[in-house]
């Protein structure tokens, strides 16, 4: 990484986290995206756990709706509650999920080649000195990921009012609730592999 992240990373490890599998991955030909192997042999999601564990996060689930896909993997699963209506279904069955148990849920898409427990610690920590709902990864070019955030198991409400009006966009939700966004100084650590090409390319990005 460009740039060292530093925050106050105290009973952070009190966050449960998720990552959302559950999308159809038409755009790779139907393969769930968790499942591309990388170069040093594990898949993209085998490398989130590991990640996440690293960060301090024991407390993990995979959102999907082929929990065949993924069983193998001694994870427990979360299976969407409105299957087919995107990330946003996820969502709402990991904060169901969660809704007794934890205070905050940090969630990653299981696309994610690159990202370590560095970013997932300091995203955390900042979630916790955050009164917001939502806490969202924003990169140096000021885009935001929509998907790489925290949020408070209280913003199932806000989730289910969204998919009940029709609304699944994500990006929607940051502009209903409180957000506040985390910046990272390192676009590079939040690609994420939508297609063949995108993961050519990232490997071609990473050998140099």
């Amino acid at each position: 990484m460009s740039g060292k992240l530093s925050a106050d990373q105290s009973d952070y490890t009190a966050i449960a986290a998720a990552i959302l599998a559950g999308g159809s991955a038409s755009r790779y030909g139907g393969q769930p995206k968790g499942l591309i192997q990388l170069p040093d042999g594990r898949t993209i999601i085998e490398r989130l756990i590991g990640e996440l564990r690293l960060a301090g996060l024991s407390n993990i689930v995979i959102c999907v709706n082929d929990a065949q896909a993924y069983q193998h993997f001694g994870i427990p699963i979360v299976s969407d509650l409105r299957p087919g209506y995107g990330p946003l279904s996820g969502i709402e069955a990991t904060l169901q999920h969660y809704q007794e148990s934890a205070i905050r849920v940090l969630i990653l898409p299981c696309d994610l080649p690159a990202i370590t427990a560095e970013e997932i610690r300091y995203l955390a920590a900042k979630s916790k000195t955050s009164h917001s709902e939502m806490s969202v990864a924003r990169v140096a070019d000021g885009d935001f990921e929509p998907l790489i955030m925290v949020l408070r198991t209280a913003a199932l409400t806000a989730v289910r009012r969204a998919l009940d009006a029709g609304d699944y966009r994500v990006r929607s939700l940051c502009r209903t609730i409180e957000t506040a966004f985390v910046d990272f100084p390192n676009a590079r650590s939040f690609a994420n592999i939508n297609t063949p090409e995108d993961l050519a390319d990232w490997l071609r990005n990473e050998a140099t």
